[in-house]
This record gives C-alpha cells, structure tokens and sequence, in this order.
C-alpha cells in the first residue's frame, strides 16, 4: 500500500508540473481542491426529517448552508463556496477525479471513467396529477471548472434518472472542451417525461475524466424540480448573497484579543459581500450588518436596514459594502467575531397562483440564502486565511523550507504555531518548525517534530514552543522539509496574500509570485512569557551565552552534568574545564533546544539551551 500511495504522490505531481508552464522540477507549487465534505449540520429537525422516507415536491436546494444527507446521497462529490465563479448562491458542490477521501479513483495516470456522484433521495410521484406529470422540470447550474483545473474535451458531466425497472437512464450530458465559459455559470432545464415517473424516482449528477486527481472539475448549484413550469421557467422570485462576507484588519483575518485594544483603531476594512438577483424584474431590497460574539452577544450594528441605490436591476449581480467603522468594543475575552450580512429582500416560500388562490410551498424556502455568516477569530494568533483550505500549495525538496512573514505591532512571545497539513498520508513524516528573524540568517528557533495524525474534524495541527521566544516587527514561520515530495499545506484561495509566502528550495530564499492566495500557517502569540522562568537557588548557577551559535559556559559548582536533545537523547558533547566551571561545545549540533541537568549539592536543575545557527 505503502509503495502505491507513493507512487500516486509521484504521478500526482507528475501531472500537476506538467500544467505549470515555465517552472522547474523544484518549486512552490499549487495543487487542485482539497475535499470538503461540507455536510449540513443544519439536517432540519432530524427527529422529525428520519421519518420522512422520500423528498417532496417542489424540491429545491442551492447548498447555501452545506450538503444535507437527507435529501441527497454523495459519494466522492465535495462542498465547496469558492471555486464556483459568478455563482447563483453560496455554495456549490464540485465534481472531479478523488473521492471523498481526497484520494484518487485510480493510480494510474492514463485511467479515465466515472467518479464523483451526487444523488437525491426518492421521490413518490405515483400520485401527480395528469397536469403535474406534464409540467414537471428538472432545473439546474452548472459551469465547467470555476477556479479549478477544467475538463477536457473527452470528459463530461452527466445528469441520469431510475427508472421504474430500476436502471439508470442518461437525459443529459455537458461534454468538456476549451469553449466552455469558465466565469459564469450556465443554467439548464429539462424536462421529466410521464413514463420516467414512479414511486421511486431518482436523479443524479456525475463527472467523467481523469480519475488520478482532482481534475477535469465541474460545479453543480442551484438544483429545482418541480411542477406547474416550462422549458422557459428559468427565473426565480429569490435574491441570493453568493460570497462569504470579507473582512479584515489590516491584512489579516484574524487577530490576537491581547493586542487588539491598542492596534485596530482605523485598520478595519469594510465588509464586502455581493448578492444576485435571480429575477426578471427589478427589487427594492435593503441590508443589515452586525457583529457579535460567538455567544451571541451583539458587539457592534454595522448597517440596519440600509437600501441599496440605485435599487437593484432584473437579474443584477452587485458588490456592495458596509459603511467604515473605526473600531470595535473590545471583547471581554478570547472569541471569535461572527459577521452576519442579512438581505430584506421580500424573499419567502415557493408560492403559485391556481384558480385566483395562493398556495405556499414550505419546503422551498428563498429566504434561506439571504444570510451570510464568516467568522474572524479573535483569539491569540495571526492569520491571513480564513480557516478553509480548499486548496493546497508546497515545495518538493528535500531540505526545502516554507515561510510566511507576519508583523506585529509590538513585541510578542510566540506560544506557538499551527498548520494545515492537507495531505493524511503524509502524517508522521520528520520536519523541523521554525521561526527565524530575517530570512537568509540563522533560525531563531528549530523544533524538531512530525506532521502528526489528525484527529476527525481537526483541521489545524498545533506545534507548541517549549522556550520563551521574543519576536518584534517582522518575523516569519514555517518549517523545513526532509522529503522530495510535495507536502501539502492548506490555501485560502479568497484572502490573497501570496506576498507573504517565501520558500528555499537549496538556491536561496525567493518571495512567492505565482500562487494566489494564504497559506494556512499561524503563530500563537502572548505578550507575557509562556514559560515560567526558573528561579536559581541562591547556590547558582550563571549559564551563558543563551541562546548560543556554539559554546555555552557553566559557571558554578557541580558533581554531575548531563546534556539531552529535543528528544530526550543524552548526548556526549566536548567540554572543557576551567576556573569557573566548564565550557559546552554545540558546534556541529542540530539548532534548536537542548536540556543541561546539573546534579550539586542543593539537589538537580535543568535548563534550557537554545542552539541557532
């Protein structure tokens, strides 16, 4: 197993090179979407929905709020709210050639057959009167790869329904190619014929291509089937946001609570969603922006019930913002600041007019997606990603190292550093984190360690720092890796501060200029030491210099000295007597910490050693 995942990883990245044109073998590379599985947690109220065996009609579902496993099957098919372009809503759902997993169908890289599914759940239409069998349509958006790699000419996405025998029957297929427009998004309808109607109708999308990876991507949103329409009934009484809300302080999305009180005074941006209209005729429609805590608590009202104007165009899809806001009252503890943008829009039920009576529907509900909501975490780290990797970006050299430069406005002591390591089966391979002070001089710090195995749902893996560590201005963290392979670490495609990525890859140090977007790595900060400083009995000891290139001198008196590594390991180390006491020699030595035991007469002390190079 061992030696097919590698060779996967290899053709993986055999593939990938091929499509960025002009770069050598050893680079900072970007790599397709990374699944998400983006299931609802919503699921309505389960004790009620479970007992419902079949999807009703009409039937609606634009995944603004994830995918709901009660109304749909998925296999292999992922979630996503950013690779879509020009969507009709928040929320999509991709096809491409990896499971649900993130692991691809095939190992080899010439296969080409089916893979992702998306499938709803039965319908009953045994009972549809003759007028509903005969105006009953499927509609549904699609587009051809949005930010992902597109499919080819050969590949297709495919739209089947069961039949009452039981098989599956082909009504629809978008074949791949060039041609197709990769900004916006296509909307189809088709109709279900009578004969294809039963107690146990179905339907489902699935993609066609490369089953090596994610490529050859299609996007699906948007899906309605219901009856009482036509072929042109391709317009809906429902304006949608279709972005999640954007804000930042200065360039970054999330922000330590310790430092917040002095330093946001004038670096808040403005928050920026867009919405769309999906109706032929214009609307009236206001918006309403707030922010609270992740309690609920309010902390400041943004924008209440401020009208757009000029007021919204038939089918308009607009950018708009809030108004400027200095600052915000600072929360009494660490929390994270929940940004609700709401549209009053009109939007309601699904509703028809038969006879001069209104009849609602309540399992299609427009309102559902005239609310964002995006969390920008106030806590104690630095971010510049918004939390969600659905991509990723790394080097494939051995020794190779990754940065992402950060700037505090005051000195801090790093507590620690997370990172998003996207890749499961690269858990447990050696690295060393690092934090350095300028890039091209020696390391501030080394911590040996391993990519660790993620617990379910765990998204950020969490390296703490055993030293007190003083960074002011610019600092940058990241690690260095001892595989020739890709190692994979989480990009924010909607935030893009590529600036801030520098990678080595054995010529230097170079800043990043090819890939958009954040890298999803974070330093944990505090403006008082983490670590209590040990106290020296009044028989001290004096050892310095701390942290050191080389020597440190011992100064006092002792029966026994021992010295450990990062991992516990005694090590022997050339020492040197003299006057005072003794003279430790690290030249040669890994940087990073190391652990002196002194054995005297007031009993055994430790203490740290900090080795840079």
């Amino acid at each position: 197993m061992k030696h097919k995942l590698a060779r996967w990883i290899y053709f993986f990245c055999f593939a990938m090179l091929l499509l960025q044109s002009q770069r050598s073998l050893a680079q900072f590379v970007e790599f397709g979407p990374v699944h998400q599985d983006g299931f609802s947690d919503q699921n309505r109220n389960k004790s009620k929905a479970r007992v419902v065996s079949h999807n009703i009609l009409p039937f609606w579902d634009d995944f603004s709020d994830g995918i709901d496993t009660l109304r749909w099957t998925v296999s292999g098919a992922s979630y996503t709210e950013t690779i879509g372009q020009n969507a009709p809503s928040l929320g999509q759902i991709l096809f491409n050639g990896v499971d649900q997993n993130g692991r691809p169908y095939s190992l080899q890289i010439r296969d080409q057959g089916e893979s992702d599914f998306l499938s709803s759940k039965a319908f009953d239409l045994s009972a549809l009167t003759a007028s509903q069998r005969e105006s009953l349509y499927l509609s549904f958006f699609w587009q051809a790869g949005g930010k992902a790699e597109a499919p080819d000419t050969r590949d297709r996405l495919t739209l089947q329904i069961l039949d009452a025998a039981g098989t599956w029957n082909t009504i629809w297929v978008q074949p791949g190619g060039e041609d197709l427009d990769r900004e916006n998004f296509t909307q189809e309808i088709v109709k279900i014929q009578p004969e294809w109607q039963h107690a146990d109708f179905q339907f489902r999308f699935f993609s066609n291509g490369r089953q090596v990876g994610p490529f050859d991507s299609w996007l699906i949103d948007y899906v309605y089937l219901g009856y009482n329409r036509s072929e042109t009934d391709l317009f809906h009484r429902d304006r949608a946001l279709t972005r999640r809300n954007q804000l930042s302080l200065g360039d970054y999305s999330a922000y330590p609570l310790e430092l917040l009180q002095q330093e946001q005074t004038g670096l808040w941006t403005q928050v920026q969603n867009e919405f769309l209209n999906l109706e032929n005729r214009f609307r009236a429609m206001e918006y309403s922006i707030d922010l609270k805590d992740s309690l609920g608590s309010p902390i400041l009202s943004v924008n209440e019930d401020t009208p757009f104007n000029p007021v919204p165009n038939a089918l308009e899809r607009r950018t708009f913002l809030s108004r400027e806001f200095e600052d915000i009252p600072l929360p009494s503890s660490q929390t994270d600041l929940v940004i609700t943008t709401a549209l009053t829009s009109g939007d309601g039920f699904l509703f028809q007019l038969q006879n001069g009576d209104t009849i609602r529907y309540e399992s299609v509900d427009f309102r559902k997606n005239d609310t964002a909501k995006t969390v920008f975490p106030i806590r104690d780290f630095f971010a510049y990603d918004n939390g969600s990797a659905d991509y990723s970006a790394g080097i494939n050299q051995r020794s190779g190292q990754l940065a992402v430069l950060f700037n505090t406005p005051q000195p801090v002591y790093l507590k620690g550093i997370s990172i998003n390591f996207t890749n499961a089966a690269q858990a447990n391979q050696a690295l060393d984190i690092v934090v350095w002070d300028e890039l091209g001089q020696s390391p501030l710090l080394v911590k040996e360690s391993l990519i660790p195995v993620k617990e379910p749902g765990q998204a950020y893996s969490y390296y703490e720092l055993d030293t007190n560590l003083r960074v002011s201005g610019q600092f940058h963290v990241g690690f260095t890796q001892f595989s020739n392979d890709f190692v994979h670490v989480g990009l924010d495609k909607v935030n893009d501060h590529g600036e801030k990525i520098f990678f080595n890859v054995g010529g230097g140090w170079i800043q990043n200029e090819e890939v958009k977007g954040s890298l999803m790595i974070r330093p944990h900060v505090s403006l008082a030491p983490p670590l209590e400083e040990s106290e020296l009995p009044k028989a001290s000891f004096r050892i310095y210099p701390n942290p050191t290139v080389d020597v440190v001198h011992i100064e006092g008196e002792f029966a026994e000295l021992l010295v450990f590594d990062s991992f516990g390991r005694q090590i022997l180390l050339p020492r040197e007597k003299n006057g005072a006491g003794e003279i430790i020699n690290f030249e040669g030595q890994r940087p990073g910490i190391y652990v002196i035991n002194l054995f005297s007469e007031s009993g055994p002390q430790s203490f740290r050693i900090l080795v840079n190079r």
